[in-house]
């Protein structure tokens, strides 16, 4: 099929091209064809899920020529000559340091936390993300933010307890609980997450402000607090949704402090990184009656366990880190990984390393601003 397109496109070109210039665009594809015939030895460290086995499905189906490898965090690299790895999850300077001929360590999500970015950038490798707004993982972790605020709201613990007939029945237990309408929503972070939150909440009609680095950005009809601001913000907030990057400064940004702050009755929701909340100072001050509950799909020790404190208290709704697990993320990531190899394989980098290596060990050429990709595998070949 390649082949036939080839000789098509070749005899395309040979005919409504002006003469002198049907020879080097000849010349052109036949150095496309060959760069598009490398084999790549590419490796995949992550949990096999099932999210994770129909990603790489696709994307063998699209890298044919391509070999892949897999292998789980703490099992042993099959093969030490891997030039990418696409990764969920913990790589560490080990792991980078036993490839010898890695040049892009491409992250499957946003989050790159868990990274040793500094031992790639002396190796020589580039260090790549997968932006929520690119991948589908934006609106769907907003949904579930959506979903922690209302199932906190409505007490669903207790709700479906009294469904299953685990607890007392509902003419005995019936309490009020709270509706999103009139009240008012803060959110920690306002990316790509929290720009797609925002405009969910706003069809519940609800007041919306938020904490940034840059509060001067943010859109219009929020108001926006610095980080400096965080326990002023959190005050007249009923809702504190932490959509914020998991960093080593951000590590127990809402302690036992902030959640004193935390307005009476108000509701935490943290669809980020469990390391972002001091999770006893929570259980305290959901006991304590301080707060009305809070919404987590995150927790520090993941995967959740049946023992964890967290499960114990009714008020406190837990999911188990599912936010970005949807058809949609799934269909986002595999185009966007797609799209990241084929210009790895072109020479061009990704529009999201996060690194810039002194000397790469494979060089890549940054596109111009807004330029198509066609246009850029087309000035890729044409070099």
């Amino acid at each position: 099929m390649r082949e036939r397109l080839r000789v098509c496109c070749t005899q395309l070109l040979w005919l409504f091209l002006p003469a002198g210039t049907q020879a080097h665009a000849a010349k052109v594809i036949c150095r496309y064809r060959h760069r598009s015939q490398v084999v790549m030895k590419i490796g995949y460290l992550g949990k096999q899920n099932s999210f994770a086995l129909e990603m790489l499905k696709r994307l063998k189906s699209e890298h044919s020529q391509d070999e892949f490898l897999t292998w789980q965090p703490d099992d042993k690299a099959p093969s030490t000559e891997l030039e990418v790895i696409i990764a969920f999850g913990k790589v560490d300077s080990k792991e980078i340091e036993a490839q010898t001929k890695l040049g892009l360590l491409q992250m499957a999500s946003a989050g790159y936390e868990e990274v040793d970015v500094e031992a790639a950038t002396k190796a020589g490798v580039w260090v790549g993300s997968a932006p929520t707004t690119k991948t589908g993982n934006g609106e769907s972790v907003a949904e579930v933010a959506v979903l922690l605020m209302l199932a906190a709201s409505r007490r669903l613990n207790e709700e479906l307890a009294l469904t299953h007939g685990i607890a007392q029945s509902p003419s005995e237990k019936l309490e009020v609980n709270r509706a999103l309408s009139g009240k008012t929503a803060c959110i920690v972070g306002l990316g790509g997450i929290g720009d797609l939150l925002i405009e969910r909440l706003r069809g519940f009609g609800m007041i919306l402000t938020g904490v940034d680095n840059h509060p001067e950005h943010a859109p219009n009809g929020v108001r926006g607090y610095g980080h400096d601001e965080l326990k002023v913000a959190a005050a007249q907030a009923d809702y504190l949704i932490l959509a914020i990057p998991g960093t080593k400064a951000n590590e127990n940004m809402i302690d036992g402090t902030v959640l004193t702050a935390m307005k009476k009755d108000a509701v935490l929701v943290n669809v980020a990184r469990g390391t972002l909340v001091d999770e006893p100072a929570l259980l305290a001050a959901v006991k304590s009656g301080h707060l009305f509950g809070a919404g987590l799909d995150v927790v520090k020790d993941e995967p959740v366990s049946n023992g964890n404190p967290l499960l114990m208290e009714p008020r406190i709704f837990v999911t188990p880190h599912i936010a970005g697990s949807t058809d949609l993320m799934l269909d986002g990531t595999a185009k966007f990984l797609g799209e990241v190899l084929a210009r790895y394989r072109n020479g061009l980098q990704s529009e999201y390393i996060v690194n810039e290596p002194r000397k790469p060990r494979v060089p890549l050429r940054k596109s111009p601003s807004g330029e198509h990709f066609s246009q850029q595998i087309s000035r890729s070949t044409a070099a």
